[in-house]
């Protein structure tokens, strides 16, 4: 079959006034859309077996998902260099069964390490703890399903009694998608801000965590924030997926000015340099104090700057071997202990992820039932905007209020988001929660809606 490429016939009056970098980018963009459009062109997805899982070899396995990924295809072709995140709705077969919210909440996987930087006297080794957790939440980013995204108004609570401590997330904003969250401790606090930005290239997404993070440890006073690195999702339409997580992460003591400076390690394409992480800890004159090293999938190491007095910061723990979302998902025990009923606070708000139809069919592996109930929750949100919108009001947040006059580090004047910040209000209403709520609160009703008609909405 006689294949077609893009016309570069001399450029137009109106491509010419858009400039020459312009006229390159889209010219680069319609050879990525061509080639793909050959490859993905096939009479038979088993054709796109053979795939390559990032390290560099090369395997022979079925793709199970290319039928489905070859009609995504023909819906993502014509937005190459666009930031995807509003403009596309994922398809069931790439996400898995948590949302957004618990996703980001992954950061509070390894959270005991916050309470070993309280306990360091030391400026700089509390530093590399902060920076050492910062770099956990990449342990598992290696998976490549997508989460769903939140409902405006959906929540989502865990307790932590290994800190002794409660994290609370709130999708604040749906345009753009913006969750706030917050994690308190009688030792630390953390809130977060988080939203991203994205770029489809054809066959890979890049993605840029926007937002604000910020971590007080009470007792000493340190102020920290995170500025963090970019990922991309690579082979998102013809092979294997996997994520690549590359660039710098800084790490600032915003009280004293000392800093940790990382660089993850971009993977080649022979599979070299991937997870490698590396950087210093640095005082407020820029010398180094600590040297930091690891794998962001694996573990960090923090030495002397001449290489001596070696400390493990942190390890990934060992992961479950069995299971249906162990194997489908590669959920770890943190992740499955995410939807565990046990670990909700009693009273649970019915808009609770955990609650999602469409995430709770998709963990019981029931895919056509996920779909459906993904666009039906998708077409109520929409009502409840053109509802909202006609009668002039605005979405105010449970939990979290905005920022007047948020408190940004000369590094975060263009956080990308605004920012918002806790209320204080969730203790009172936890306490009227627990004294009338039930047990059992998987058998609760999902409803994050405005307007009490929503809920029984018929969605064809």
């Amino acid at each position: 079959q006689k294949r077609e490429y893009p016309n570069m016939s001399a450029p137009t009056p109106a491509e010419k006034e858009q400039g020459w970098f312009s006229r390159l980018a889209s010219s680069v963009a319609s050879s990525v859309g061509e080639g793909l459009n050959y490859l993905t062109g096939v009479e038979d997805p088993d054709e796109l077996k053979t795939v390559d899982d990032g390290s560099g070899n090369v395997t022979k396995k079925d793709d199970a998902d290319a039928g489905g990924r070859k009609a995504m295809w023909s819906q993502l072709k014509d937005l190459v260099g666009a930031d995807i995140m509003s403009k596309f709705s994922i398809p069931i077969f790439l996400m898995e069964p948590i949302s957004v919210l618990q996703k980001t909440a992954e950061n509070m996987q390894y959270c005991e390490l916050l309470d070993r930087a309280c306990e360091e006297e030391e400026e700089f080794m509390r530093l590399a703890y902060v920076a050492a957790l910062a770099v956990s939440v990449y342990s598992s980013n290696e998976r490549t399903k997508k989460p769903f995204n939140p409902i405006l108004g959906e929540t989502w609570e865990m307790a932590l009694p290994e800190v002794d401590g409660i994290y609370v997330a709130e999708q604040v904003c749906h345009h753009p998608p913006i969750g706030a969250s917050h994690c308190e401790t009688p030792r630390w606090t953390f809130d977060l801000t988080s939203a991203v930005r994205t770029k489809f290239m054809g066959n890979w997404v890049d993605v840029w965590p926007k937002g604000r993070t910020r971590i007080h440890l009470k007792e000493c006073g340190d102020v920290y924030n995170l500025l963090p690195p970019a990922s991309r999702v690579n082979n998102l339409v013809v092979g294997r997926l996997w994520v690549d997580t590359f660039g710098e992460m800084r790490v600032n003591n915003l009280k004293t000015g000392a800093s940790a400076v990382l660089t993850f390690k971009e993977c080649n394409m022979f599979g070299a340099g991937r997870w490698e992480v590396s950087g210093d800890v640095l005082g407020a004159d820029g010398e180094c104090k600590l040297k930091l090293k690891g794998k962001w999938n694996e573990s960090m190491t923090a030495t002397k700057p001449d290489g001596s007095t070696g400390r493990i910061l942190w390890a990934k723990n060992p992961e479950p071997k069995e299971g249906a979302l162990v194997e489908k998902y590669g959920f770890d025990n943190w992740t499955l202990r995410m939807n565990a009923a046990k670990d909700a606070p009693k009273g649970l708000l019915k808009s609770d992820s955990r609650l999602r139809p469409d995430r709770m069919a998709l963990e019981k592996g029931d895919d056509t039932t996920a779909q459906k109930m993904k666009h039906v929750l998708e077409e109520k949100q929409r009502a409840e905007r053109r509802k909202r919108e006609a009668n002039g009001g605005e979405w105010k947040p449970r939990w979290f209020k905005l920022a007047a006059e948020a408190d940004l580090h000369e590094l975060e004047l263009d956080v990308g988001t605004a920012v918002w910040e806790w209320n204080g209000a969730y203790n009172e209403e936890l306490a009227k929660r627990t004294e009338k709520g039930i047990d059992n609160v998987l058998e609760t009703e999902f409803d994050p809606w405005e307007f009490e008609d929503t809920k029984d909405m018929v969605i064809p």
